[in-house]
């Protein structure tokens, strides 16, 4: 070991290292033993700022290219540390140096040895790279990648076990009698079923992350939380088969967890969480009856896999969102199918329907190595640009909470969840002065995804776990979930108004072409009105004329500036949202965008052309405020069944502002269509498996005669789809 009489320079900054081992390739960083490798300290800082012991090493191996690996320790703890930019989920490993020599534990110290012996750091001119901990760290990495896969069917399984469970026991009646009624559709069903999967991981994750219990805790209460109630608990009896019974005393002494994490819980020490566990998320399964068997048997799903032939536990702890997005991927590929009877519960087509979903929708995951890609293109840019003449931390602090980034495709929020973390090391370390701790960093996590982050998707379902990713991430027990429904909206980003100006001009007679299932005359009667009525207009309409109504969509931007830090605060976000929301949906600017959008999208068929709207129809309603009310009604139904979406109503106050500051996502690359193999695989599999288009084709067309209701829903489908061309090719946005 060589002592090191001065500290390293590297890029102007200074990094008072204690040694280096290994023949130079180990940095060693001694801290006091009375202080915690986390505890800032003056000795470990520079310019005034204070660092720990553990944040020196870090930003260290960070900066410097000569070294992969080190080792911090005040001689009662040990910490093996990796390069690593991450905040959230630091790379290292914890050794109890106290308790190894003084209870004996020969084998950890054994296995302590092995891990940190000289020859496991490389040999003298090779590469960091090149030793023994990269090798071993990349062949875990490839382990990881075989468990996501392993991890897709746990969820599927683990939906199905609880799907069939929940409608098996004889106590459900209520729930059997809401699903036969209609009172409770199949898909909703199956959306609490997912919130109730996606609680069982963020509890998981929580747990192994030491992060459920606020600081300060009743000590008794986290052991009897533990002992008694927590999943890990349950992880460890569902490898025991013989606990598989028929009883339902395991998830019923869940559902004080539920109740405790949804407005706090001191007897557990359970923080008031809300968000995921409010009582309006699960409300049939909350108070529906539950088998052990099928509980344990979804728990054995989401916390165990095989390898190499024996069980091993799934890391939860370490969870990110490739992880997240590759169960986003096996959710979209679920089809619920529930028998008449209420009694049984399947995803329909199981393989056969597998892709559907993800194709209609448009959703895709995308590596992690892209995503950061595009964040140092795209994002860090606009950070620098903003920040860097700026040296009062309170300003630089309040002009990173004012970047607004969105993704327009968002699906499990992968790319969100990027640009969060990102902002959110540059504001951590402007309040910490310095490096910051985990929870410096969750804290100012928290903040940005409240501030900062904006999501679109199609897919309520990828709205349902971008929003269970990003609370999991920035998850700190003094705090309830944040309030993201304003952030985080369901629509076709393609398909709506993007600047209300355009609607001053009219509808394009493009608008009015003839398409799948369309009657020729009519469509052709309805353009050449519409070229008369435009060529009729010696002026366009003044955009503020149409807009002089416009008032509902302050209240949108004025949920901004509502706190959210407790359940009380987040309940009166929440109700002033949805009331602004609805005042923003019923006004005449929502009016006026969904009239011009319904006339691509309305059949042009002979029953429905008093209803489909001309340019005519939307100028008298921007100027009289009224039109036929069936016929507004039509437009506005259409609207809804296609998920449109106007940006400038959805975020009034980003639009206030100019727009967002970044876009971040994927690019459009996948081709707008419809894929008769994919919409068939489902509901007519005789189709998907045509060995050709001609054999499909033909196949298609006896649908027609055989089963006419699908055939309906089919060529419905396909104007949809073509509508939503013709829109982005024809409506001049």
């Amino acid at each position: 070991i060589e002592l090191l009489s001065a500290p390293e320079l590297i890029a102007e900054r200074i990094y008072p290292i204690t040694a280096r081992a290994a023949a130079g390739r180990l940095p060693l960083v001694v801290g006091p033993h009375d202080a915690l490798l986390d505890a800032r300290l003056p000795r470990f800082g520079e310019a005034g700022r204070q660092r720990s012991a553990f944040g020196l090493l870090q930003d260290y191996l960070n900066a410097a290219d000569t070294a992969l690996w080190g080792i911090a320790s005040n001689g009662l703890l040990l910490r093996l540390v990796r390069d690593n930019a991450s905040l959230t989920r630091p790379a290292w490993i914890e050794a109890d140096l106290e308790r190894i020599f003084g209870e004996d534990r020969f084998a950890d110290f054994s296995l302590l040895w092995l891990l940190i012996h000289n020859s496991r750091f490389g040999k003298p001119g090779q590469p960091p790279e090149h030793c023994a901990l990269e090798a071993w760290r990349e062949a875990s990495r490839e382990e990881g990648t075989r468990a996501r896969e392993q991890l897709r069917g746990g969820v599927e399984a683990s939906l199905l076990a609880l799907g069939q469970g929940f409608l098996s026991r004889p106590e459900n009646e209520a729930l059997r009698s809401a699903l036969a009624r209609g009172e409770l559709s199949s898909m909703a069903y199956f959306e609490q079923l997912l919130r109730l999967v996606y609680r069982l991981i963020f509890l998981l994750t929580i747990e192994e992350r030491s992060l459920l219990h606020p600081p300060g805790s009743d000590p008794a209460a986290i052991e009897l939380y533990r002992d008694a109630y927590a999943l890990r608990r349950l992880r460890e009896r569902a490898r025991r088969r013989r606990a598989w019974d028929r009883h339902c005393d395991q998830w019923e002494g869940l559902k004080p967890v539920w109740a405790g994490l949804a407005e706090g819980q001191p007897l557990l020490a359970l923080p008031a969480l809300g968000g995921l566990f409010a009582r309006d998320q699960c409300p049939y399964l909350d108070t529906a009856a539950l088998g052990n068997a099928d509980l344990l048997m979804t728990m054995f799903k989401l916390g165990w896999m095989q390898s190499d032939g024996s069980l091993v536990r799934i890391n939860w702890r370490d969870m990110g969102p490739e992880e997240f997005g590759s169960v986003y991927e096996s959710l979209l590929e679920l089809v619920p199918e529930i028998a008449a009877d209420g009694r049984q519960f399947r995803f329909a087509g199981m393989d056969e329907s597998k892709g559907n979903a993800r194709k209609t929708s448009g959703s895709y995951y995308t590596p992690d190595s892209l995503v950061q890609e595009l964040l140092d293109s795209a994002l860090e840019p606009v950070i620098r640009e903003r920040t860097q003449a700026l040296t009062d931390p309170a300003a630089i602090e309040a002009v990173l909470l004012s970047i607004s980034v969105c993704d327009p495709a968002c699906g499990s929020g992968h790319f969100l969840l990027g640009a969060a973390r990102r902002i959110a090391q540059h504001l951590a370390r402007v309040r910490a002065g310095g490096t910051p701790s985990g929870d410096d960093f969750r804290h100012a996590l928290r903040d940005v995804i409240g501030h900062c982050i904006y999501g679109v998707d199609r897919n309520p379902m990828a709205l349902e776990l971008a929003r269970t990713s990003l609370w999991l991430e920035a998850m700190t027990p003094d705090k309830p979930l944040g309030f993201l429904d304003h952030h985080l909206q369901c629509g076709d980003a393609l398909l709506g108004v993007l600047d209300p100006k355009i609607l001053a001009h009219g509808i394009p007679s493009a608008a009015f072409s003839e398409l799948s299932g369309d009657d020729k005359a009519v469509a052709s009667a309805l353009k050449k009105r519409n070229t008369v009525e435009l060529a009729s207009f010696h002026r366009a309409i003044a955009a503020e004329n149409l807009f002089r109504s416009a008032g509902p969509l302050t209240g949108i931007a004025s949920i901004e500036a509502l706190a959210d830090d407790d359940l009380s605060a987040i309940a009166s976000k929440q109700r002033a949202w949805q009331q602004a929301a609805a005042q923003a949906r019923s006004s005449l600017p929502a009016q006026l965008a969904d009239v011009f959008v319904a006339a691509f999208l309305l059949p042009k068929r002979k029953a429905l052309e008093a209803r489909i709207p001309t340019s005519q129809d939307l100028w008298q309603l921007g100027e009289q405020g009224h039109i036929d009310a069936d016929n507004l009604t039509a437009a506005r139904a259409v609207c809804a069944d296609n998920r449109v979406f106007h940006w400038w109503l959805a975020f009034p106050q980003v639009a206030a502002q100019g727009g967002f500051n970044v876009m971040l996502g994927n690019p459009p690359w996948e081709m707008l269509q419809l894929d008769p193999q994919e919409f068939f695989a489902a509901t007519a599999p005789s189709v998907a498996k045509a060995p050709h288009m001609a054999a499909r084709d033909k196949l298609i067309a006896s649908l027609r005669f055989e089963l006419p209701h699908l055939y309906d829903q089919y060529i419905s489908a396909v104007r949809a789809t073509e509508a939503a061309q013709a829109f982005v090719h024809d409506s001049g946005r």
